[in-house]
Order: structure tokens, then sequence, then C-alpha cells
């Protein structure tokens, strides 16, 4: 099982980096682990002597937990490091995740390699695309 949280957090990594790309000057940090694939993740950059904050969760949970929610909203209060003149809270699910429990200001991200099929969590691949048949015209010799 290690194996498939390290694969697991791979395309997690790949959908954070998508979506805040280091060439855009994020700098992306985990800060948490909890139980499970549950992380948490310090997202920052400075952009016209401006410093912004991101802190991300990130869960495969079939609905997003409540514990989770908590760490990411508590962690900058009261922490003198993490003073930022524009600080948002997002979070990275599966498709068709039950985000309900996230705050109606929170911006959610969901994930494009894994979904909700019912209650299964399925690994979405790529579609195999065969290359069409070039029909080749052919001269006549006579």
């Amino acid at each position: 099982m290690g194996s498939s949280q390290d694969i697991m957090h791979t395309f997690v990594g790949r959908e954070i980096a998508s979506n805040f790309s280091q060439s855009d000057g994020w700098a992306i940090a985990q800060s948490r682990t909890l139980s499970g694939y549950n992380r948490m993740f310090v997202i920052e950059r400075f952009t016209r002597g401006t410093k912004e904050t991101v802190k991300l969760g990130v869960t495969f949970d079939r609905s997003v937990p409540q514990d989770l929610i908590d760490l990411v909203a508590a962690s900058m209060t009261g922490d003198t490091s993490f003073s930022s003149a524009k600080l948002r809270y997002e979070m990275i699910v599966p498709r068709n995740a039950d985000v309900s429990t996230v705050p109606p200001s929170w911006r959610i991200h969901f994930m494009n390699a894994f979904l909700f099929e019912g209650n299964s969590l399925v690994w979405q691949k790529k579609p195999i695309t065969k290359p069409k048949e070039e029909t080749v015209a052919r001269a006549r010799v006579q």
C-alpha cells in the first residue's frame, strides 16, 4: 500500500503544479500529513511586492473530512510567519466527491486523474487513441 500512496500523490503533485506553476513564482511545500491520504500544502509567491499564500487541502475521501478543513483553516491563525496580504483557502478532491462541507469561500479543484463512480475511487486513465488510417491514393500504372 505504501507504493500506492506514493503514486497517488505523484498525481496530486501534477495537479498542484498545473494550478500553481513554479514558472509563475509559486513555491510549494507540504505542511502536514493527516491520516490516510489527506495532506495539507502551503503554496506561496511574491508578486508585485505582495505575498500571496494558498492553504491547500488534498483528500481522496468520498466526502471532504471536517478535520482536514479545520486544520487548513486553523493553521494560519496566530502564526506571524505566514502573514500574507493575499490569503486563499483551496481544496483538491477527486471528481464527483461530496464537497458540501467545504466553506463556500474556498476554491475547489477537481482532480483529472481520479473520480468517484458510486462509492469507488477510480483512476481515470487517458483514453487510448489510435491514429486514423490515412487513405493513400495510388497511381495506376499502365
